[in-house]
């Protein structure tokens, strides 16, 4: 909670477009004009875990007065027209939509109504819109947009892939060759390497999770899915979630997610291409025990074709029951991966951009513009912030944070527990009015900061672009003061 300062006083007198004239001053400011598949074993483990948590999520009954879920011709987020159904799981449903504006189709993840108000459902949902949505990597599904529907529920829009996932792909032609197994894996690893990068972890890497995409060329594209689980700032210890028949051991006894357990799932994943099945099935509680307790057997034992002996060494090193054991990071697994791709003969010169320097380059430039903006940002003297309707603030930099006197990370900041609204009643009124209408507006403050010293000063409320990659459904927030006046 932020310190709620006393010696601050605001007055608000302005409208919502015209500059505001007071004393025969007039104030001008300028004027601001991923197909994939949902998780549905992610949810049904976390059921068995807390089953007393959830609410039906089964179709709606005909008698139901509850509305329907979305069907052909209905529009999500008064922008994307349903087209038809891709996919099911736990969550809700994945829908073929077309942008009513731009024509362009996308696959749109919807969560219903009746299970969208659950705190659960909805931590998981928009963690991973708000995660997905700021990488951009060829092996990771895009999300483009997501937000909340009165009618449908939440709502996540991302890139349209056609194809199969690896599951789907195993199931029908059982175990892939050791070249497509490297070719497949190698995708994924650098796309878990990238997110590593940024201080995020996947959580539920699994080959229902890895989207095999269908292209015009023979070039064989990856993609990994749903960040459902996916957790930023490494180390954080929440309540244990992922897939059992990927779950590293440690998880079991309650330890964070980390990179140590996505290189254990990419171990598995990796026994499970190469073998068309995964190392430990059956009930529940006897795959945790032989996650915990046995090792991941040799793929080479369960193949009737040879197999070079660094396929069986680096499933083992991946799947130790040590973390420490394990390789210490994503970017060593590759390296081991790349000795067994160079042993099968596999070209290697142009697929491997996290060793070639072009891929670096790239990749460098773009950390550079990421660090650039985030300089600009929080170098600037004006308080600034983007929130949600409700006032939740996403990011803010640390003027916005010295004048609302608060401390810390802005993340996770509430507009209603600092003294802002106190002062200014309407700001959650104008913040809902922002981000239906999608119009700005301009306020004109006084802040009275004790004594006779009283500051003028503008706020400005604007609706972030619905092609935002982070902040699409949000409010930005900027103040700014205009020059002292009198008491």
């Amino acid at each position: 909670m932020a310190n709620r300062p006393s010696d601050i006083d605001l007055d608000i007198v302005g409208d919502h477009g015209s500059p505001v004239a007071r004393d025969g001053h007039e104030t001008l400011l300028p004027s601001i004009a991923r197909s994939a598949l949902s998780t549905k074993s992610v949810v049904a483990h976390q059921v068995r875990l807390d089953p007393s948590g959830f609410a039906d999520i089964s179709e709606t009954p005909d008698d139901d007065p509850r509305p329907a879920g979305a069907r052909s011709g209905d529009v999500i987020g008064d922008r994307y027209i349903v087209e038809g159904q891709l996919g099911r799981g736990g969550m809700g449903r994945v829908l073929r939509v077309r942008h009513s504006a731009l024509g362009k189709v996308f696959a749109c993840k919807l969560i219903r109504t009746t299970i969208a108000t659950h705190p659960k459902i909805r931590e998981m949902f928009y963690r991973e819109a708000r995660l997905a949505s700021a990488l951009t990597h060829d092996n990771i599904c895009s999300i483009v947009d997501f937000g909340q529907d009165d009618t449908f529920g939440l709502f996540m829009v991302m890139e349209l892939l056609e194809g199969q996932t690896v599951h789907a792909k195993l199931r029908q032609a059982g175990k892939l060759s050791p070249k497509v197994a490297c070719d497949i894996l190698w995708q994924v690893a650098d796309a878990v390497r990238f997110i590593h990068s940024r201080a995020i972890l996947h959580g539920d890497i699994k080959s229902e999770n890895i989207f095999l995409v269908k292209t015009a060329t023979q070039r064989r594209l990856v993609k990994l899915l749903d960040f459902g689980l996916a957790r930023p700032d490494l180390g954080r210890i929440e309540g244990i979630d992922g897939t059992p028949e990927y779950l590293a051991p440690e998880r079991q006894d309650g330890a964070p997610t980390s990179q140590a357990s996505d290189i254990y799932a990419l171990g598995i994943v990796l026994f499970e291409l190469l073998t068309g099945r995964v190392p430990f099935t059956g009930d529940l509680a006897d795959v945790l025990l032989h996650h915990k307790l046995t090792a991941v057997p040799a793929p080479s034992n369960h193949v009737s074709e040879p197999l070079d002996e660094r396929a069986d060494e680096l499933v083992a090193r991946a799947t130790a029951k040590d973390p420490a054991k394990r390789h210490p990071d994503v970017q060593s697994f590759m390296y081991e991966l790349r000795a067994l791709m160079g042993m099968l003969g596999m070209d290697q010169s142009q697929r491997r951009r996290a060793f070639s320097h072009d891929g670096a380059r790239e990749r460098r430039d773009l950390d550079h513009r990421v660090k650039a903006a985030a300089e600009v940002f929080g170098a600037v003297p004006l308080p600034m912030a983007s929130c949600d309707p409700t006032g939740r603030v996403r990011a803010a930099n640390p003027a916005f944070l010295e004048f609302l006197g608060a401390a810390g990370d802005a993340a996770g900041l509430e507009l209603r527990d600092s003294a802002l609204p106190d002062v200014y009643p309407a700001l959650f009124d104008d913040l809902d009015e922002v981000a239906t209408s999608r119009r700005p507006l301009k306020r004109i403050i006084y802040l009275h900061e004790g004594g006779e010293r009283t500051i003028e000063a503008a706020i400005l409320l604007s609706a972030a672009p619905t092609a935002a990659e982070v902040t699409a459904g949000e409010v930005h927030l900027v103040i700014h003061p205009l020059r002292a006046v009198s008491s």
